[in-house]
């Protein structure tokens, strides 16, 4: 099985209306001040790579996202699965990452340490002998998803089968906007309110949506959800 680590949302550095942030850093095993003195040490990639266990015998794919809170001390805290592959899967990331407690620097704003929630995913793909890499392999399937979606919710009219071709790109893809964007607008329309609203909070805490550029915009018009969805993006 080959195993991607990949860390998301970690942008060292940030000004947001004059208020200098800085995210949580994994510091690794090595103390933390060496970090802070610019040594280089050991990733959360390499960290998650090496000692991450998988006994099982079923092979799956997709990718898992944990989300965790680094405290003002470092500690770690409210470990959550934001996108799951499977229950060992799951469980076995959460183990991995709770022994890298005393690893972190929190993250800074303004000089002083508060606490900031940080995401981590690794992407899991049973190994074969294919000549692309995992990235190239994930985005081609969430695509073919994406689009069988796209052509049962629009054309067909099927919320209800058109969402589990999205839930399916998602599990490849967990932070593509219109994956989630569209997965929102089934659960909506299926009568599911809150799953809905929870996707495009989602997508909301990813950067949003560009409605006047996207050419999903024309489609959405007819739908109930469109309203409900403006009105999230446009507060």
């Amino acid at each position: 099985m080959i195993i991607t680590g990949i860390v998301l949302g970690q942008e060292p550095e940030a000004t947001v209306n004059e208020v200098k942030v800085t995210a949580p850093k994994f510091a690794g095993i090595e103390n933390a001040t060496a970090i802070l003195n610019g040594v280089k040490s050991e990733t959360i990639n390499e960290y998650l790579l090496k000692n991450f266990e998988y006994s099982g015998h079923q092979f799956f794919d997709g990718t898992v996202v944990v989300q965790l809170t680094v405290t003002p001390s470092g500690e770690l805290t409210d470990f959550a699965i934001i996108n799951s592959v499977s229950r060992q899967i799951d469980q076995e990331m959460i183990r991995v990452l709770k022994n890298t407690e005393g690893m972190w620097i929190p993250g800074y704003s303004n000089n002083a340490p508060v606490e900031m929630t940080k995401e981590v995913s690794i992407a899991f793909y049973p190994d074969g002998n294919s000549s692309k890499s995992v990235t190239e392999i994930f985005t081609e399937k969430a695509t073919r998803y994406f689009n069988n979606g796209n052509r049962i919710l629009f054309e067909k009219d099927n919320p209800k089968k058109a969402m589990k071709f999205f839930c399916k790109g998602i599990n490849y893809m967990p932070y593509d906007k219109s994956l989630l964007l569209l997965r929102g607008i089934c659960r909506f329309e299926t009568g599911d309110k809150a799953g809905a609203l929870q996707d495009w909070e989602r997508l909301n805490s990813l950067g949003g949506f560009d409605f006047e550029n996207s050419y999903l915009t024309d489609n959405m018009k007819e739908l109930k959800s469109y309203n409900e969805l403006l009105g999230i993006f446009t507060e």
